[in-house]
């Protein structure tokens, strides 16, 4: 397997990132994984908040145990600042991941030509 194909499958797979470490592009492997987990970071501490919050109504009786409800309530769409900066995280997140892939394997194509 070339190096280009084996550092695309490294930031596909593992973490975005981690195909330039393969290659040696310290700086750019954690530029992008330190972006992309930022975004996930952010995105799971949303979700734990939002169950928390689920949670702490269904407990002091303010939500009742119906299923309905609540996957009603957790999958309600978040209003306000916290809609965008939501879609702020899920877009580092994604793009981060595609462009690790992308310049991972152009990386390992230019260092197999040389």
């Amino acid at each position: 397997m070339s190096k280009a194909v084996t550092a695309a499958l490294l930031s596909a797979f593992i973490c975005p990132g981690s195909g330039h470490f393969y290659l040696k592009r310290h700086n750019t492997g954690t530029l992008l994984s330190c972006i992309s987990l930022t975004g996930l970071v952010y995105l799971l501490y949303y979700a734990v908040q939002q169950a928390q919050s689920v949670a702490d109504r269904i407990l002091s009786g303010e939500l009742p145990l119906d299923m309905d409800l609540i996957y009603q309530q957790v999958t309600q769409t978040p209003a306000g600042s916290s809609a965008l900066w939501i879609n702020i995280a899920t877009y580092a997140f994604v793009i981060s991941w595609i462009v690790g892939i992308v310049d991972a394997y152009r990386i390992g194509k230019q260092q197999a030509e040389n």
